[in-house]
């Protein structure tokens, strides 16, 4: 399954980039679909990876590419939900103006059998609608510095279930 979308920003594209990349490990603080990201490392490889908790569950990444000059960079995951076997995505920003940005996102994943059998119809829109939130929550973030509601709401849902412990 290949979901590709593209959202406008009136934003400069390196304002976009260094949350994307330069703040890769904390795509908890603007997207909905994230409550918790972590950077980890990753043996034999040149870049990083991030550890997340999102809302279909643990997610570990690898990145794989990036292309700071051309604004990109490109990441699989090597752990996964049970529900999925594979995903990687790539994320670009294509400058339009001094102001005015497209950021895209390009998503790969194969579910497993049983959930692709059995799920599909579900779980196809329910991500086509969170990748659509995400970019929404990127653009509201880098545009106004704050939180979209539905990112509140999420985190809000997400730290109930699981409180944050003092040390």
């Amino acid at each position: 399954m290949k979901i590709q979308q593209t959202i406008s920003v009136e934003a400069p594209a390196q304002k976009i980039w260094e949350v994307l990349w330069d703040q890769y490990d904390r795509a908890c603080d603007w997207a909905s679909t994230v409550n918790h990201s972590e950077k980890r490392k990753v043996s034999d490889s040149k870049y990083t990876g991030r550890s997340c908790h999102s809302t279909w569950g643990e997610i570990s990444e690898i990145v794989d590419n990036v292309d700071e000059k051309n604004m990109t960079y490109t990441y699989h995951a090597d752990g996964l939900p049970s529900m999925m076997r594979k995903a990687k995505n790539t994320w670009k920003v294509y400058p339009k103006s001094v102001n005015t940005s497209e950021v895209s996102i390009d998503l790969e994943i194969v579910l497993a059998p049983v959930p692709k059998a059995l799920m599909s119809w579900m779980i196809v829109p329910r991500m086509k609608k969170d990748i659509i939130q995400t970019l929404v929550d990127l653009r509201y973030f880098v545009e106004t510095g704050q939180q979209t509601s539905a990112k509140i709401k999420s985190d809000i849902k997400y730290f109930k279930k699981n409180p944050v412990k003092a040390f």
